[in-house]
């Protein structure tokens, strides 16, 4: 995947591992392992011992999922030590074949362990390590990686620099130059390994080796076969998924805190403004209301013509002096009712600047005359008759005038 080169490749280990050294002889297996624990720079040893079956390995292993590397030893391994120098390009397949070429790979399992100068072939039946492999399996274990005979000791190699000599369960090896030098059977001498403040038995040697080539993620061993190799890369996958899924799972509790909290602050913000928007809306209505109610009033009294400059009293009596003796008033309306005018409020309207004259008066003539007389008067903008009806009974108005008022 393309964001693989991003993770860092000890994000991609765990700091605890299994190292199991499985020895096979005529009557049994033998299984010495060493469980190391990385503590920043420090390295310590969890737990060691040896086990007739693999249901005996301490119950942490399986509880806490620590890895195993597996280290085969003993019978139906092939070692065999060829040189090389650091020039050689030649695959491992050729190496294999130049050296081995008796061998018939479809039937064993092969790794090169290089150095310097040299390199180590092992191989080991695919039966064998095909049983091992399924009983781990079987048993629930998790395999990071399967190495093969004594030259997994290199792992060891960071470390080693004091030694001439390193027994293991197995066998003594002869170190020379930083380098494996020879594998030989062992020749008695101190079964215990003083190494960097750590003690180890000879049997806990091949395993703490294999244990620290893990930690250190250094690749000791090349394998021919890709079944084999796919163990250590389908435990890097299952680490790599297992790291991809709890990052994922902490971005999205991440955000999911972020959206929890800024909700409760914009939460929190949102009531208060609702609260005080309530309060203000109350008052903005009671505004709105004085308001309406001031517009009404005003309209009312200003219908009604108080600010009027030109009093419409004084238009009246002016008027009434111009009365003909031939016509008698019978009312005289100031701001005459709007008609004709639906309202849902009960508010009268009026005209404004409007006067209604009613009256009695026989002659024609004489009520015309009188409309031109009001015309003329600089007070008034217009003068309609509205009615005029002939009756001979003076009591009753035969006529009604609008004047319009400036």
């Amino acid at each position: 995947m393309f964001f693989d080169k991003l993770i860092p490749k000890k994000l991609l280990i765990k700091q605890e591992v299994c190292s199991v050294e499985a020895i096979s002889d005529e009557l049994a297996t033998t299984y010495h392992y060493t469980v190391l624990k990385s503590k920043g720079s420090k390295l310590e040893i969890a737990f060691k011992g040896s086990v007739k079956d693999l249901v005996e390995l301490p119950k942490q292993v399986l509880k806490r999922k620590i890895p195993i590397v597996l280290v085969i030893n003993g019978k139906g391994v092939i070692m065999k030590k060829v040189d090389r120098t650091e020039q050689d390009d030649q695959t491992i397949e050729q190496t294999v074949e130049q050296n081995l070429p008796a061998i018939n790979k479809e039937d064993f399992y092969v790794q090169v362990f290089k150095q310097q100068n040299s390199a180590f072939i092992a191989l080991c039946r695919k039966e064998l390590v095909d049983r091992f492999i399924s009983e781990f399996s079987i048993h629930k274990y998790e395999l990071a990686g399967v190495l093969i005979g004594v030259p997994a000791l290199i792992g060891l190699q960071p470390l080693w620099d004091s030694f001439n000599t390193i027994k293991t369960s197995l066998y003594d090896v002869e170190l020379s130059n930083g380098s494996i030098y020879k594998i030989s059977n062992e020749v008695g001498g101190d079964d215990t390994l003083s190494i960097d403040g750590l003690t180890l038995h000879k049997e806990n040697v091949l395993g703490f080796a294999a244990g620290l080539s893990y930690l250190m993620q250094n690749k000791v061993a090349a394998n021919v076969n890709a079944s084999l190799e796919d163990v250590s890369i389908k435990h890097t996958e299952k680490n790599k998924l297992k790291l991809i899924a709890v990052v994922s799972v902490s971005i999205a509790f991440i955000v999911a805190l972020t959206n929890v909290i800024f909700y409760t602050e914009y939460f929190e913000k949102n009531n208060t403004l609702e609260t005080e928007l309530s309060l203000y809306q109350s008052k903005y209505d009671e505004v709105n209301k004085l308001l309406s109610d001031y517009q009404s009033k005003k309209d009312l009294i200003e219908d009604v013509g108080i600010f009027n400059k030109n009093k419409i009293s004084e238009y009246a009596d002016k008027i009434a002096a111009s009365i003909p003796e031939e016509v008698t008033l019978t009312q005289m309306y100031f701001n005459p009712q709007k008609e004709d005018i639906e309202s849902e409020d009960s508010l009268v309207c009026f005209v404004a600047k409007n006067l209604r004259i009613s009256g009695n008066c026989n002659k024609s003539l004489v009520i015309n005359e009188w409309l031109n007389v009001l015309k003329m008067q600089d007070y008034i903008k217009d003068v309609s008759l509205l009615r005029f009806t002939y009756s001979k009974e003076g009591v009753l108005p035969n006529f009604e005038i609008r004047v319009i008022t400036k």
